[in-house]
C-alpha cells in the first residue's frame, strides 16, 4: 500500500477527533504530574511500567495505581491520534503533521491545537533547514 496524502478538507474534518484526544491527552498528563509529586512527597519514585504497584501503604498504592491509569489513558489517545494518519510534532502545542502533496510536491499539512478550521502547509525542510508555514489552500470542487 502506497503512502496516504492528506488534502485540506481531510485534515480538517478530523480536527474534532483531533481535539478531542489531545485535549484527554492533556488531562491525563498534568493528573500523572500531581500522582508523581505526591509521591515523591511520601519518599517513593513512580514506576509507570510495573505491573504491581508497590509495596507500602494504601495511599500509596492508590497514587501508583493512579499514575498507571491515567498513563494508560494517555498512550491510548495518543494511538489514536497516530491512527488518523498524523505524525505528533509536538505535545505540549498539541501539533499534528499530515503528508501532503501539492503541485506534485511533497509537504506537510500541520493542525495544531486550539485551531479550528485551518491547516498550515509547509514544504518538507531540507536536512538544517527551516521552512516558514503558509496557510494551506483550500481546493472546492464544483
Amino acid at each position: 500500500m502506497g503512502k496516504k496524502y492528506f488534502t485540506v478538507d481531510e485534515v480538517n474534518e478530523l480536527i474534532p477527533q483531533l481535539d478531542h484526544h489531545f485535549r484527554k491527552m492533556l488531562l491525563h498528563k498534568k493528573e500523572m504530574s500531581k500522582a508523581t509529586v505526591r509521591l515523591r512527597k511520601l519518599g517513593v519514585e513512580p514506576q509507570l511500567l510495573e505491573a504491581a504497584p508497590p509495596s507500602g501503604s494504601p495511599e500509596v498504592q492508590e497514587l501508583h495505581r493512579q499514575l498507571q491509569n491515567h498513563y494508560f489513558s494517555f498512550k491510548q489517545n495518543l494511538l489514536a491520534i497516530e491512527r488518523t494518519g498524523g505524525e505528533i510534532k509536538d505535545l505540549e502545542l498539541g501539533r499534528v503533521d499530515f503528508p501532503s502533496l501539492e503541485d506534485g510536491r511533497e509537504g506537510r499539512l500541520t493542525w495544531q491545537l486550539g485551531v479550528t478550521e485551518a491547516a498550515y502547509r509547509h514544504p518538507i525542510p531540507e536536512e538544517g533547514q527551516s521552512l516558514p508555514f503558509e496557510k494551506a489552500k483550500v481546493r472546492r470542487v464544483g
